[in-house]
């Protein structure tokens, strides 16, 4: 497992990596996928380094859940049809 060094996503928080970033608070970072398979996919991801879902301690995890679910809002609000 990479190294908080070598982890993508702690470049993208330290901000030494670019990105495109949509949301951000104490703890997570929310920003566009690189490779978008659909309109508006992005990743939420906690700020603080984990090697995998185990590794994340529960506060980040349910701050991760609560941003994904802020931004899925989002992102249906932006695509649905105007009258």
């Amino acid at each position: 497992m990479p190294s908080p060094q070598d982890c993508i996503f702690c470049q993208i928080v330290a901000g030494a990596a670019p990105s495109t970033i949509v949301h951000e608070d104490d703890r997570t970072l929310a920003f566009m996928n690189i490779a978008p398979a659909a309109p508006g996919h992005l990743l939420v991801i906690p700020k603080a380094h984990a090697t995998d879902l185990l590794d994340v301690p529960s506060d980040d995890l349910a701050a991760s859940a609560r941003t994904a679910q802020r931004m899925a809002r989002r992102v249906v609000g932006c695509s649905a049809p105007t009258a």
